[in-house]
């Protein structure tokens, strides 16, 4: 029989791509966890293999006395870059209360571990290359909730048996992404629209999603086969620093033509460097991401290109 793992943040970007390489794999029963009003456009075709539970309609520990949980992806997250008094007690709600019902559960009922989704975001940003070791300073009150939300993981270790992980993304990109910088550019490509940026000099650690897919499924391995209790912060970047303008001159050269210039003055203060050291990753998963940011590109802009309505 198949071992259970509970999902959240599926319809997501990055959950999506995970679930569907967890399905293919065969290895895992997936249990999708989402709210009824969740988008799940990314993922309705997958929903027919899964069991689905809608966690604003049903208890979360009903859902653990129903299943028999070897572990749980926790991916689900309320993001905003900037926030309002509105926006607080959602996003609290969403990144640490809700987490917490959720690996209050899965200690009780003895899971073997809780892999978590957290940001480079949490740590200082003008201390390159970022490391686990590095000074958390939060960029926003959402890498301030994943912060949070670490803590409470802390206490988990500590009280349980849970072998706890937590990758801490850096900027991940690819297709089906959520509006954010790559897709735009690549959008307003394909509908041949000039872009005029900044100067495009902020060097950033770009992440294939594919890349990150891998990271966790080395993820469910390392815990799966730890011996001893785990609680592991763990960045997942490529270690390398991409400027936009490159990104930008690559993208260019795919479409063939210039319509993405960086030519603008910078509005307002700009975090210009921001990398991971990612050798904990390589060392403690085995992991190493395998695409350049010229093969990610040009496969994203491709599968954009392919599946324009």
């Amino acid at each position: 029989m198949k071992k259970k793992l509970i999902i959240t943040g599926a319809s997501g970007f990055i959950g999506s791509y995970l679930l569907k390489s967890i399905l293919e794999d065969g290895e895992f029963e997936p249990i999708v966890l989402v709210k009824s009003t969740s988008d799940l456009f990314r993922i309705e075709k997958l929903l027919e293999k899964c069991k689905v539970y809608h966690v604003d309609k049903t208890d979360i520990e009903t859902i653990f006395t129903q299943n028999s949980i070897y572990g749980v992806l926790h991916l689900a997250t309320l993001y905003k870059k900037s926030h309002s008094s509105s926006d607080i007690e959602e996003m609290i709600y969403s990144n640490i209360t809700f987490p917490t019902k959720l690996i209050e559960s899965a200690a009780k009922h003895k899971c073997k571990f809780f892999i978590n989704t957290g940001t480079f975001f949490e740590y200082d940003l003008y201390s390159n290359p970022i490391r686990e070791s590095s000074k958390q300073t939060p960029y926003n009150l959402y890498a301030s909730t994943k912060a949070g939300f670490n803590s409470v993981l802390s206490y988990y270790a500590n009280t349980s048996a849970l072998n706890i992980v937590s990758l801490k993304l850096a900027a991940p990109f690819g297709y089906n992404d959520n509006h954010k910088l790559i897709p735009f550019l690549i959008n307003s490509l394909l509908e041949n629209k000039e872009v005029i940026l900044e100067k495009g000099e902020q060097e950033w650690d770009f992440v294939y999603v594919k890349d990150v897919i891998e990271a966790f499924k080395k993820a469910i391995l390392f815990s799966s086969n730890s011996q001893r209790s785990l609680h592991e912060d763990i960045l997942i970047g490529t270690g390398l620093k991409v400027a936009v303008k490159e990104i930008a001159d690559i993208l260019n050269k795919l479409h063939g033509e210039k319509l993405i210039k960086c030519t603008k003055e910078y509005p307002c203060s700009q975090i210009f460097e921001a990398y991971t050291d990612n050798s904990k990753a390589k060392n403690m998963l085995q992991w190493l991401p395998k695409y350049s940011i010229e093969e990610a590109l040009n496969e994203t802009y491709n599968l954009y290109k392919e599946n324009r309505k």
